[in-house]
């Protein structure tokens, strides 16, 4: 986790949580809601909300309601198209998708997986550019290999039953979560790690060693 700077700009600060607040709800949504949700000022809010509506961050309803702007999806395919790692990783979620029901790319941030790409149930690959916006790391093999990475201090609400999960992961090199139903597993991506490429629908355990070896191959040629 990222420390905090001696001279930090709270305004900044502010304005970050509250543009991604505004890009994770589906409809338009008044400045109101927003400050209770933040905890936040509704005139900090609303001077913000104009703010971003100027540069063309958040878009104003004629209902005086809030939306992401033009900008922030321009932002949103920049970062996408400048990164390159759903474009190095595309190739091999493609060949994953022909030995296991479902592929997965993911990041962590604060706490939960975003999945970047996820595909399952023999969809075509199209489908896995669509997911879910954020998901609890605990019940995720990407959140358990990237969590593994950091210094268990860091990490709110952790179990002793998860922290002996996660260093398992971290001496195995691999995060194997058992579901209800099958086993999903997951490699990290990068030094240090920045995301994590997955598979789940595994039913046995003898099937995970020799997608471990795929998935370390990948992510090997992926991060190059």
């Amino acid at each position: 986790m990222n420390k905090l700077p001696a001279q930090k700009v709270d305004g900044l600060i502010d304005g970050m949580a509250l543009l991604e607040e505004l890009a994770t709800h589906k409809e338009p949504v008044a400045g109101l809601e927003l400050a209770r949700k933040l905890g936040m000022s509704p005139v900090r809010v609303n001077r913000l909300l104009k703010t971003f509506a100027y540069l063309g961050y958040a878009y104003r309803t004629s209902s005086r309601k809030y939306a992401p702007g033009p900008a922030l999806h321009v932002l949103a395919v920049e970062s996408m198209a400048s990164s390159g790692l759903l474009r190095n990783a595309y190739q091999y979620l493609e060949s994953l998708s022909e030995l296991v029901p479902t592929v997965a790319l993911g990041v962590l941030w604060k706490e939960k997986v975003c999945y970047l790409f996820h595909r399952s149930g023999g969809k075509g690959m199209g489908s896995g550019l669509s997911p879910a916006f954020l998901y609890d790391w605990e019940r995720s093999s990407i959140g358990h290999a990237l969590m593994a990475e950091r210094d268990f201090e860091d990490i709110p609400g952790l179990t002793p039953e998860l922290a002996k999960q996660l260093l398992h992961t971290r001496r195995n090199g691999y995060a194997l979560v058992r579901n209800s139903k099958h086993y999903t597993l997951a490699v990290t991506i990068g030094e240090p790690a920045y995301a994590a490429l997955a598979v789940s629908g595994m039913k046995t355990l003898d099937e995970i060693p020799p997608l471990v070896r795929q998935l370390k191959e990948y992510v090997r040629l992926i991060a190059k």
